[in-house]
């Protein structure tokens, strides 16, 4: 039976303590031991409270639910507290994690909430309460997982994590690709593949989670790569859950020697798990005002929830493209400068419509080159501590501290709303 955990609430209206109660299944041993309908709580009555966890239920953008989050975490810091809202715009869930949030969970509307969505946040909560702080047990699996991100859509994420998987498998590598845009995935199309068995037919498969039940819903590619597909319909990705994909990464790092995970470009339950147990972050991003803000969001979100930077690469693409922003605009924006530049060509789109990855096809252009060097980056240190960037492109200091963030934060909301 697993341990109970006793829980404190406060919320707003707009996220009732009934409604949250609902998320929360019977048998769960999950027990909400205090309520609050205000987030004005003092040091006294946080450091009284005997839980496990807070949860901080509310609308988003609310100052005082983030208030409330950063006097916790000062005042209990070895006790997690979690975020709740109904949406998870970037630029909020970037501030939750700045106050020191150790989760973000979305609610749903209700009055049904389904059973799985309830496990999942079951799963959630006991994970903020057993997840350690300390970045130095990452990686204690023989595998390394890359986790491929991307702040938007259109910023050729995709593109980057098929052809990153197809050039490790064919230097010898055992490696597989998991693509966890479950509702919009194109994995096995730039592939090329067909997705005869995809995780929606693992995940309904039943039964326990094991190698060789892995490898039967697995799809080849003649570069050597395995494949785990998205869902092929939209309303099949509720059943693919967190807990099912932390399950997943535990068997696949016994098995292969790399983990390409594509993921969605927000920051789901599911990505959210990946990055607590990836070994490198890939942050791929565009040669444009928009895309380069949101990937600084993004990176600042990633320190926050303690992924080293230095275990961070940046891919550009479309670089030396001319839309109006110099490289050193384009390094202000980002906080840093990019690990890998890839110029604009339209072998790529090609390479995506012949299902054919550009660094497997043979060409010399430039893009094929520097996407081809992309699987050098891991190569060079797979898991312990991280190859040195490109002198071509050195990396400044990244700058840290509480102050200083809030101030990177308020410049790109600044250049988000156009200054």
């Amino acid at each position: 039976m697993a341990r109970r955990i006793n829980i404190a609430l406060a919320h707003d209206e707009t996220a009732p303590a009934r409604l949250v109660r609902e998320h929360i299944p019977d048998d769960s041993g999950i027990e909400m031991a205090e309520q609050f309908a205000t987030f004005d709580l003092n040091a006294d009555v946080i450091l009284r409270m005997d839980v496990d966890v807070l949860l901080v239920a509310c609308r988003e953008g609310s100052p005082a639910a983030l208030e409330l989050v950063g006097l916790w975490h000062t005042v209990r810091s070895s006790s997690p507290v979690a975020v709740l809202s109904h949406g998870s715009d970037e630029e909020f869930v970037q501030a939750a994690f700045t106050a020191g949030a150790d989760d973000f969970l979305v609610l749903q509307p209700g009055p049904y909430i389904p059973e799985q969505v309830g496990r999942d946040f079951e799963f959630a909560i006991r994970k903020a309460v057993t997840r350690t702080r300390h970045t130095a047990e990452r990686g204690n699996e023989s595998g390394s997982l890359i986790a491929v991100l991307g702040s938007k859509g259109g910023v050729g994420k995709t593109v980057a994590a098929t052809n990153l998987g197809a050039a490790l498998a064919t230097r010898g590598r055992r490696t597989v690709i998991i693509d966890l845009d479950l509702q919009f995935g194109d994995v096995a199309l730039a592939l090329g593949l067909t997705p005869t068995t995809t995780l929606f037919d693992l995940a309904v498969s039943g039964g326990s989670l094991d190698a060789d039940k892995l490898d039967d819903f697995m799809l080849r590619h003649p570069s050597g790569l395995r494949v785990l597909a998205a869902p092929a319909r939209p309303d099949q990705a509720v059943s693919v859950t967190a807990q099912m994909i932390s399950t997943i990464y535990g068997v696949l790092r016994e098995e292969f020697d790399f983990i390409v995970v594509d993921t969605p470009p927000a920051f789901t339950a599911e990505v959210i798990a990946t990055v607590d147990v990836a070994t490198w972050i890939c942050m791929v991003a565009m040669f444009d005002a928009l895309s380069l803000k949101n990937t600084r969001l993004g990176l600042d979100t990633l320190e926050l929830m303690g992924h080293p930077p230095d275990h961070v690469r940046v891919v550009l693409n479309r670089a030396g493209t001319n839309v109006g922003i110099a490289s050193a605009e384009a390094v202000e924006i980002l906080g840093r400068a990019p690990d890998l530049l890839v110029p604009s060509d339209r072998e790529v789109p090609v390479s995506i419509n012949d299902g054919i990855p550009i660094a497997l096809s043979g060409s010399r252009s430039a893009a094929a080159a520097a996407i081809r060097s992309l699987a050098d980056m891991f190569l060079a240190n797979p898991s312990a501590e991280p190859s040195e960037p490109s002198k071509a492109s050195p990396t400044p200091t990244r700058r840290r501290g509480w102050f200083r963030r809030k101030r990177a934060v308020a410049g790109a909301a600044e250049l988000a709303r156009g200054r």
